[in-house]
Formats: structure tokens, sequence, C-alpha cells
């Protein structure tokens, strides 16, 4: 009989799983008590490997044989927590250019890769990309991007977002990075996820759900939420969809995507919840239609729109 390492291996290669995979998985799991431990070992072993490519990338590439990279499922199984240690020295990997992507303020992109999926990365956004013969990896180092990945079993689609790993094969996903953690929302097909110190557990993400990450936390906190999850998607189309916000974040995300920021110097007023749909680079359009629905005064300059509460007239 294999050791569970073995199968481990094969099984974090697989993912994701279509239903009969899942409940595939699900029996092998629970077949042995070690399996679990297996697979996130396994899985962790597979954000190592990625890691250390993306560490050499770093590096003008020289010759290697092609043939190393045929290794990778074998020099998965077995491997134990002192990989990360190891696995350096153990393989002579070859190196791969990675491409380093921006965004500015404002500035909303979409990316062609060379494999036919296509990022559309939102502003302030910064990452890399290695495009390579058995796997595709994304290192999303701030911001947010939306993937449509193009299908190819052979060589999954990995989004590493520091506490958090995305993988997927043919499907549509987002991924936003933050000070506080990481959010993973689906919109088609489906996503495997999981902590990136493989502390916690896997998880399985379908159209419609998301997980968020805490460094703090062994596993997210999931929910199934698909309407707003294009509400929140919205800034590709360049816009921002409201619904039952506050002023305060509101404000925020308008901010994120403007040179001229708004001020609100209300605490009440930032209280307030809103409905609408705003293009995201007309700021004054979203504080004159506050205005119309709240007692708000609105004074501009050249970098700043500040929000406040009308005084009432002396009596």
């Amino acid at each position: 009989m294999p050791a569970p390492g073995d199968d481990a291996a094969a099984w974090a290669l697989r993912h994701p799983l279509d239903a009969a995979g899942e409940r595939a998985l699900e029996a092998w799991l629970a077949s042995d008590p070690r399996n679990a431990g297996a697979l996130l070992r396994a899985m962790a072993a597979l954000t190592v490997m990625d890691r250390v490519i993306m560490d050499d990338a770093e590096t003008p590439p020289h010759p290697a044989p092609a043939t190393r990279w045929s290794s990778r499922r074998g020099l998965l199984i077995g491997m134990t927590g002192a990989i990360a240690a190891s696995v350096a020295g153990l393989i002579g990997w070859r190196q791969f250019a990675a491409d380093h992507v921006t965004t500015a303020r404002g500035e909303i992109r979409r990316l062609p890769f060379a494999d036919g999926s296509v990022a559309t990365i939102d502003s302030d956004s910064a990452l890399r990309v290695v495009l390579a013969s058995e796997q595709r990896w994304i290192a999303l180092d701030r911001g947010q991007a939306w993937f449509q990945v193009a299908k190819d079993r052979s060589r999954p689609f990995v989004v590493d977002a520091g506490i958090a790993q995305a993988r997927a094969v043919g499907t549509a996903f987002s991924v936003e990075r933050r000070d506080d953690g990481v959010e993973v929302a689906v919109t088609e097909g489906q996503v495997a996820v999981w902590p990136s110190a493989a502390s916690g557990t896997m998880t399985i993400l379908h159209a419609g759900q998301y997980a968020r990450f805490r460094s703090s936390d062994a596993a997210p906190v999931t929910g199934t939420a698909p309407a707003a999850i294009e509400r929140a998607l919205a800034w590709r189309g360049g816009e921002i969809a409201l619904e039952n916000e506050t002023v305060a974040a509101a404000v925020a995300r308008f901010n994120r995507y403007n040179h001229r920021q708004l001020v609100v110097d209300d605490a009440e007023l930032a209280q307030e919840r809103l409905i609408g749909l705003f293009q995201i680079d007309r700021p004054e359009d979203f504080a004159a239609s506050l205005a119309a629905s709240f007692p708000v005064a609105v004074t501009s300059d050249p970098d700043t729109i500040r929000l406040g509460r009308k005084k009432s007239p002396p009596s």
C-alpha cells in the first residue's frame, strides 16, 4: 500500500477537483487519520517549490536540463516540514524570468498571458508572473487582480498572496491582498485555497463563494455572496457599486483610484449608508449625489473634496 505521502502528492498536484474528485478526496481523507496532515505538507511543499522558482528568477537565467522539471512529482513525494530549509540545495531548478507588472493609482490594466489566460489588474497593484512548463505562478505583492484562467490541467495556475495560496485550472476568480489579510472570490468554476503556512485546512470554493484569510487564523472565513462579489468587482468596468455601504467605506474606495481625495469631516456622516452606481474617476459626482441625499456641505480645491454637515442657520 502506498505511504500517505505518495497519495498526498498525487492529490496536491491534481487540484482543483470536479465533484467526483471531491468525493474521492473526502473518502481518502477519511480512510486514514494521517492523510489530512500529509496533504497539507504536500501543498506546503508545492508552495515552497514555487517560491524557489521565483527566488531563482530574480537572477539572470542559465542553462539547465529540461528534465529537471519532470522530476517535480517525485521530489514532492515524502517531503516533510524540513523542505523549506533543504529544497533549494536538493533541486537544481531551471530558472525562469519573472514579468513584473504594476499599476499606478487610477490605472486598471487588462493583461493577456501567453497561455491564453487574462489578468485584470486593479489600481495601485503589483504582481509577478512566471509561466513555466509544469505550472503557472503569480505572486500578488499588493492590491487586487481578477484572473480568467485558460484550461490546462497539466499546468495548474497558482496565485501566491503571501499568507494565502489559490490554485485553479480553467476558472475565474479574484485575489485581493490588503494590510489586514487576503480575500479570494470565485466568479466561475472552482478554486482550492489554503494558508501558506499549511497550519490550517484546504478549502474548495465554488462560483459565488469567497474566503477571507487573516495571518492569525488557521482557516479562512468563508461564505456565499455572488451578488456582493459582482458589486465588489465593478471596478473592472470602471465603476463603484454601493449597496448599503457607509460613506466612509465608499470614500475609501474612491480614494483608491483618484489623486483628488475625498475627505469626510463629520463622524456621523461617515457612518451614513448608501446605495448607488458611480464612475470610478468622478468623485465630484459622488459628492454631488451625497449632497442631494443628505444635508452635506461640499467644499473643493484641486487636491481634495471635503464633505461635512451643513450648519443649521441661526434662529
